[in-house]
């Protein structure tokens, strides 16, 4: 005995299957973000000292004059702000596309304008920042600068630079 499937019911089986690969789909997107942020929080690089104490250990560490002293804690001081500035901006983007994602017929085109935004806000703070530091720079001895760039690399490493420690390729 042959079952002859119509084309009606073919189609309808395909729609009864989509939705449980959807909702496959959306569970590993949302395990992956989650293992993703628990990587980072656990393997990430532990700042032990605070944005003060970096920020004395960097200035004796430069051995600053009083006039180059008083330039770094004003530049560290806009740094901060900037900073936290940047975040206040860019956080509530992030959320509001992750939002999106999670609903049952996310609207892609909006995700990734949000995500767009979230990316020129943060490309915008760091013309901004590349653009103070150089000019906090220019008021540094050539030694002092070298410094400043050793310490700056240590205490924001690239996130390549932990894969090339192991020996895998970025």
């Amino acid at each position: 005995m042959t079952a002859v499937i119509s084309p009606g019911a073919s189609r309808f089986a395909g729609r009864r299957l989509l939705l449980p690969a959807v909702l496959a789909a959306s569970l590993a997107l949302n395990l992956c973000f989650v293992g993703g942020a628990l990587w980072i929080r656990l393997h990430g690089p532990s700042n032990s000292a605070g944005p003060a104490e970096f920020m004395r250990e960097m200035a004796a560490a430069l051995n600053l004059d009083p006039q180059q002293r008083a330039a770094f804690e004003r530049y560290f001081r806009t740094m901060r702000a900037r900073t936290q500035l940047m975040h206040e901006e860019v956080e509530p983007l992030i959320g509001d596309a992750w939002t999106e994602v999670a609903k049952p017929q996310p609207d892609e085109a909006q995700v990734m304008r949000l995500f767009d935004a979230a990316a020129d806000k943060r490309r915008a703070y760091q013309r901004e920042t590349t653009t103070q530091t150089i000019a906090f720079l220019a008021g540094l001895s050539p030694e002092q600068r070298q410094k400043f760039v050793e310490i700056a690399r240590q205490h924001h490493p690239p996130p390549w630079s932990e894969r090339l420690k192991r020996g895998i390729s970025p």
